[in-house]
């Protein structure tokens, strides 16, 4: 940190000891062969991004003599780049015409695009989601990173269950959660994947295995970095979505530039609501006989109601700044708790909230001929948690109440008011060495200093004092260097990281347990770390690709883990950081327009891992597991069968597996599958489009997708019992089927119309069409069948 002030102090005053000449670039976007303008397009020069209002114009003002890249791109049409040279004598017209082109989508990616072109061939392997091409579906964003090679989405039930993104075989902390490219951790549960509307984004990004500098995150599996709308000219979007289950999602996106791209402002504001009263297999008591037997019953305490959005201004395209931004995100949610993390009993009074204000503030320069590149964030807030469970009784399946003396569905009363107070800083700073390297220096600091109340939680042993007041701390830094290189051409692309990581935590371990609390259970640990990575990306042709990467590296464990979430996660403050050696492997081929592959492999040995456990009834707790070590392979085929048709594949398939183990009761558990992991899903997906089905300039799309998962297991079994046949994909293991998530087949199908003129959108969707049922994390039960009708709008 000493070094990091005088280093940006530097930079800033090389930035006023070199004084440039600016001069002001009108570009025109017009349709090929014609004189008709495209309103809406993507121009950016050099790190100046602008978008073309009604007459197809963009103006940058302002802009610094030099050499510049120039990129277009609008959907519909073949993107555009070229080299832009600004002179410090006059200012520039341009008129570039765009060439319309069949847009291909390859499941849910879309090709063609600049960035996602940029993202795909990147030596660091990731996967590309366009959600432009779908805002307008009835769908979310969880059901659409499913559909993608390698990555499982994983939900404890419906709208509003947290999801966890399972990439490679890694799963939980281990993916870290990025907006534009800003660690997400502190604003809570409002921004979980399963409330976010995909109309904020333009793409999202998920990494596998290894990550870029720029996400300062200390992931082993992966990351997912969701990218928001440019906010260029001015444009209103809106969409009302109606579901079964008594679900409603409405949003509204709101911005407006000024003529010459100089000052911008805007909002963003979105609501969830569902009941979530879908039927569910559930064991009850038979009044006769006494015994639980299984009988499908409605959740009648699972509702989860969802307001959050950001009001944000700037100014861009300054001599002293690219672009200085200023948000106030903000979130209120409710959650009801039907059940523990295991659905043996039933609540009907439990429930938690979570809310927060969020002041941000966001720099970008480029100086010295765009050479060196400044990105500055910084972000305050306050997270407010509570955790009601204050009920004189109990509730069985059926939503009747028996009335009692105990305080507490969960046998955990509570009455709970957690303050978080939270502090994320990011600096990336890059510096062009020479046209085919860069240098890229990323430091993200994140704090967290927690405390609260609670009048019906455990006292520390002898005195009256809440634990919950006394303070739990957090504070952690992640350093990465990275050196990119270009040979022979740039065939060869190499990305050579190194990565430090250090933090410090404090707080009391055991609470919650039957067992009193004293201040021999406070904890005060630290810790430092390194890792190293090399990612090498090699063109073999224009069609065909090859990238490797290698890391070793290692996970600190997170606040939720060592702090729980004084809800049914309790504290662990023993965890140690995991650690663990990635290989990866890949090849990608484009033979002809019509048939892209993909194949990917992978290697991991993991020692320590961190896995949430049922420990005593309700809770669960974050542990180091068992050592790991496993391998596995996914493939990905998209092919167009014509420009109305395409249909697209992937599957994956992994072998984790436990080793290391020398204690004699468990020794059993040696190269046993990790437990509660899937280890082969499989997607396959279908899309037509129709133009002028009713009227002139109309459009329709239909779609379908299926997905099938292979059983996995609740706990970990013997390898003696798994299922035999061809990578153990036939057969059922010969065990308990309580302990057996069973195969599941999930059927979705769809449609989305498009008015003339493009502006008002219809879309529809039924999921899970054949009603089958749907388990994920502990046997937990999703919904079965449901219907989805959205209508969108665009005003610009």
């Amino acid at each position: 940190m000493r070094l990091l002030f005088p280093l940006i102090l530097f930079l800033f005053s090389s930035f006023w000891a070199f004084p440039q000449q600016f001069r002001k670039i009108t570009v025109e976007i017009v349709k090929n062969g014609t004189e008709s303008p495209i309103s809406g397009a993507s121009v950016q020069i050099g790190n100046n991004a602008g978008q073309t209002g009604e007459g197809g114009v963009a103006v940058f003002s302002d802009v610094p003599s030099g050499k510049y890249s120039i990129q277009v791109s609008s959907l519909g049409y073949v993107p555009y780049t070229d080299t832009l040279l600004v002179s410090s004598t006059e200012n520039l017209t341009l008129t570039i015409p765009l060439i319309e082109s069949a847009e291909k989508i390859e499941g849910i990616q879309v090709t063609g695009d600049n960035q996602s072109q940029k993202i795909k061939l990147a030596p660091i392997r990731s996967v590309y989601i366009d959600t432009r091409a779908i805002a307008t579906q009835a769908t979310s964003l969880t059901d659409l990173m499913n559909r993608s090679t390698g990555i499982r989405i994983r939900q404890n039930g419906g709208l509003g269950s947290r999801p966890e993104v399972s990439v490679n075989g890694f799963q939980g902390k281990a993916i870290k959660y990025f907006k534009d490219g800003i660690p997400l951790d502190y604003l809570g549960e409002g921004y979980n994947l399963s409330a976010l509307p995909v109309e904020m984004l333009n793409h999202v990004e998920v990494y596998k295995g290894v990550l870029p500098a720029s996400l300062g995150a200390d992931a082993l599996g992966g990351a997912v970095n969701l990218v928001t709308n440019k906010h260029m000219g001015s444009k209103v979007n809106a969409y009302y979505e109606i579901g079964s289950f008594q679900t409603h999602r409405a949003g509204v996106l709101a911005s407006q530039s000024s003529a010459d791209q100089r000052w911008f402002y805007g909002l963003e504001a979105f609501f969830n609501y569902a009941a979530n009263d879908y039927k569910a297999l559930v064991e009850v008591v038979n009044p006769d006989t006494k015994n639980k037997e299984p009988m499908r019953l409605p959740m009648f305490h699972n509702a989860y109601n969802h307001i959050m959005g950001e009001a944000f201004a700037g100014v861009r395209n300054r001599r002293w700044a690219d672009e200085l931004r200023f948000g106030l995100s903000g979130f209120n949610l409710k959650k009801e708790q039907q059940h523990p993390a295991l659905m043996t009993d039933a609540y009907g009074s439990l429930h938690s909230k979570q809310s927060t204000l969020a002041p941000s503030v966001r720099y970008k320069k480029n100086i010295l001929d765009n050479r060196l590149r400044i990105d500055q964030f910084t972000a305050f807030n306050i997270l407010k948690t509570a955790r009601i469970d204050t009920l004189h009784g109990s509730y069985d399946w059926f939503g009747e109440f028996t009335p009692g003396t105990q305080v507490g569905e969960s046998r955990l009363p509570s009455q709970s008011a957690i303050d978080e107070q939270q502090w994320v800083t990011r600096t990336n700073v890059s510096y062009l060495l020479q046209p085919n390297s860069k240098l890229e220096l990323n430091h993200v600091f994140t704090s967290a200093k927690r405390s609260g109340e609670d009048p019906l939680g455990p006292r520390l042993q002898g005195t009256d004092i809440d634990i919950l007041s006394l303070t739990s701390t957090y504070q952690k830094h992640v350093f990465g260097l990275s050196y990119e290189q270009s040979l022979f051409d740039d065939r060869l692309q190499n990305q050579l990281m190194a990565k430090y990581y250090r933090y410090r935590a404090s707080g009391y371990q055991n609470t919650w347990f039957s067992t009193p609390i004293t201040d021999n259970d406070r904890r005060d640990i630290s810790g430092d770390y390194w890792g190293i990575t090399e990612a090498v990306k090699y063109q073999i042709s224009t069609s065909t690709l090859a990238r490797a990467s290698v890391e070793y590296t290692y996970r600190l464990p997170e606040r939720e883990e060592l702090f729980g979430n004084n809800i049914f996660i309790v504290p662990n403050f023993e965890l140690d950081p995991e650690q663990s050696l990635n290989l990866n492997l890949g090849v990608q081929s484009q033979p002809n327009e019509s048939l892209t592959l993909e194949a990917n492999t992978f290697f991991r040995n993991t020692k320590g891992l961190i896995l949430l456990v049922p420990i005593q009834a309700p809770n669960a707790q974050y542990q180091n597991q068992e050592n790991v070590r496993g391998y596995g392979v996914d493939v990905d085929i998209n092919y167009r069968l014509t420009e109305q048709y395409t249909i697209n594949g992937n599957a994956t398939w992994q072998d984790l597996r436990l080793y290391g183990i020398t204690n004699t009761l468990d020794t059993w558990k040696n190269k046993a599958r990790l437990r509660n992991t899937p280890y082969f899903f499989a997607n396959l997906g279908a899309s037509a489009k129709y133009s002028g089905v009713f009227q002139v300039g109309d459009e329709l799309k239909v779609l379908a997708h299926y997905n099938y998962m292979r059983e996995f297991y609740l706990e970990t079994i013997p390898r003696e019992a798994e299922p035999g046949g061809f990578l153990g994909l036939s057969g059922s293991a010969d065990m308990n089927t309580n302990l057996i998530i069973p195969n599941q087949h999930l059927f979705n199908v769809g449609l989305t119309y498009a008015f003339p003129q493009q502006k008002m959108h219809l879309g529809a969707e039924v999921r899970n069409i054949l009603n089958k049922d749907i388990y994920d994390y502990y046997r937990v039960q999703r919904p079965g069948r449901s219907f989805h009708l959205k209508l969108s709008y665009r005003f610009y």
